[in-house]
């Protein structure tokens, strides 16, 4: 098992400074980003495509299992 110390510390570091973030934002001490329309058009385009996609992988899945009784040797 391969132990990376430096992605671990990158890692933290991330969490710690989204963290401190968070909540400087829910107590007020900071203002919330505002994201563009652009942005958020494009957010909810890939919300919707990644439903339809998970949706046509689980149909196709299921279309694709294959019937233990039909398997011939």
């Amino acid at each position: 098992m391969d132990f990376n110390v430096k992605k671990l510390a990158s890692g933290a570091g991330l969490f710690f400074t989204r963290a401190v973030q968070y909540t400087e934002e829910k107590l007020g001490q900071a203002e919330r980003t505002e994201l563009d329309a652009h942005f958020e058009n494009l957010m909810g385009r890939a919300d919707c495509t990644k439903h339809w996609t998970e949706k046509i992988y689980r149909q196709t899945e299921y279309l694709l299992q294959p019937n233990p009784s039909m398997i011939t040797m």
